[in-house]
């Protein structure tokens, strides 16, 4: 019986200024609009696993680099406690972007962010708004 399970904690969260990412360089990706919080767990960087809300989680995030040059090489890194659980490469042209989605089992206190990480031969810039976004919640029972 499901009769009061909820997918919390859950939040989304999106960029509100843009954030510089120098070439060939990993960043934590920083967030400044909050959707929605269910728990209060999200800093501008990291999701808190709150006391007693161990469990299975869903996790996601997008971002975009706000230029039209192309890409050798943009990566998503999802992280749990500063070690990646998912990792993914593309390579585009004209407003590049990308994205990663995980599942993770998590306990209490455990810290989830994202990284971003590029090679265009030059510094870029996130494009904020609804162009760099996480996001995540319990899954129901878990």
């Amino acid at each position: 019986n499901a009769a009061g399970l909820k997918n919390t904690p859950a939040f989304y969260v999106t960029q509100t200024t843009a954030q510089a990412i120098a070439n060939n360089t990993s960043v934590t990706l920083s967030f400044g609009t909050t959707v929605f919080d269910t728990d209060s767990a999200m800093s501008s960087t990291t999701f808190t696993v709150p006391s007693g809300a161990a469990g299975k989680y869903f996790f996601y995030s997008v971002w975009r680099i706000n230029t039209t040059t192309n890409s050798t090489r943009l990566v998503t890194d999802i992280k749990v406690n500063g070690s990646s659980i998912v990792s993914y490469n593309i390579q585009n042209d004209d407003e590049d972007s990308s994205q990663a989605s995980a599942y993770a089992d998590l306990s209490a206190g455990d810290a989830v962010t994202v990284s971003a990480y590029q090679s265009t031969g030059g510094s870029v810039n996130t494009k904020n708004t609804i162009n760099t976004v996480f996001g995540g919640h319990k899954l129901i029972g878990a």
